[in-house]
């Protein structure tokens, strides 16, 4: 197992030559407590994405209020500071039926224009080709899979 390694190499004291000293390797309980310090490190590192595509689904859902939202194919591409989320969502459109729906959320906030929805009646983007400019550069460009 990778991990113990790394804990037996964390633990160890080096020799002049480099060669681990074996007097000084870590007691089993040791190792499992810097075992468990990695995988508790290297679990969280993971979180920040699922939480940034949780609040960017409320978020769309306030938008549009509509708490019962579907969505799909969502991603997160970019990192925790300047990322987004990306994805689709079902839409009950009176007249058209079940429209899919395009979306971007992003991590930022977007100065305050955020979710951009590929709808006409979304107030976000303005400028409504903006959002296939978006879509294209900020998802696509950076790693989302359709």
């Amino acid at each position: 197992m990778r991990l113990l390694a790394v804990a037996d190499a964390l633990s160890v004291s080096q020799r002049g030559e480099g060669t681990p000293d074996a007097s000084a390797r870590a007691s089993p309980d040791m190792k499992r407590i810097i075992v468990l310090a990695l995988l508790a490190v290297a679990g969280c590192n993971g979180d920040w994405r699922s939480r940034a595509i949780d609040e960017s689904e409320a978020l769309v859902r306030r938008q549009v209020k509509e708490p019962s939202l579907k969505f799909s194919s969502v991603q997160f591409v970019g990192d925790s500071s300047t990322g987004q989320t990306c994805g689709y969502f079902e839409w009950q459109n009176p007249g058209i039926g079940i429209a899919k729906v395009r979306f971007i959320s992003f991590i930022d906030g977007a100065g305050g224009q955020n979710p951009y929805i590929d709808d006409p009646s979304a107030p976000y983007p303005r400028i409504k080709s903006d959002f296939e400019l978006n879509w294209r550069t900020q998802c696509l460009e950076l790693g989302y899979h359709e």
